[in-house]
């Protein structure tokens, strides 16, 4: 049975209230929707990460508990890859307070995430996360194509 463009929303959505849990310093909605055959790639991974342990003890050593004032997603696409797997790719942006209290662009991401419907629930399959500002961080973008 494919999957509804309504339970494509509700996986829309579904992940848009973990990330937010993630970024306001509770990273237990990811851990607890993560399937035992998950498998993980982010820019602080040496290499792919395998099973679902493994990628919360990842996220364990990788989250600081501080959270963001705000967060935004761009560009979401989502993409039925079977009948009861999702692909969404999106940008996503979190903003953090400065000294001053003023809101600052703190980190920018491209997100690739697959999501399984298994007996009603969404579990995390595989993820690719890379940080989207690394090109002017670096300076990366300068030297392509010269």
């Amino acid at each position: 049975m494919a999957l509804t463009r309504e339970e494509i929303q509700t996986l829309v959505d579904f992940e848009q209230q973990i990330q937010w849990r993630w970024t306001s310093g509770d990273p237990t909605g990811y851990m607890d929707a993560l399937a035992e055959d998950v498998t993980y790639f982010d820019p602080f991974t040496e290499y792919l990460v395998v099973g679902r342990e493994a990628v919360r003890g990842h996220f364990q050593r990788l989250h600081s508990g501080a959270s963001s004032a705000r967060q935004e997603y761009q560009n979401e696409t989502a993409r039925p890859l079977s009948d009861d797997e999702v692909l969404l790719v999106f940008n996503f942006t979190t903003y953090r307070p400065d000294d001053n209290g003023a809101e600052k662009q703190f980190l920018t991401w491209n997100m690739s995430l697959i999501f399984r419907k298994a007996d009603g629930q969404w579990l995390l399959t595989h993820g690719h996360l890379s940080l989207r500002d690394a090109w002017d961080r670096y300076n990366l973008g300068r030297s392509i194509g010269k």
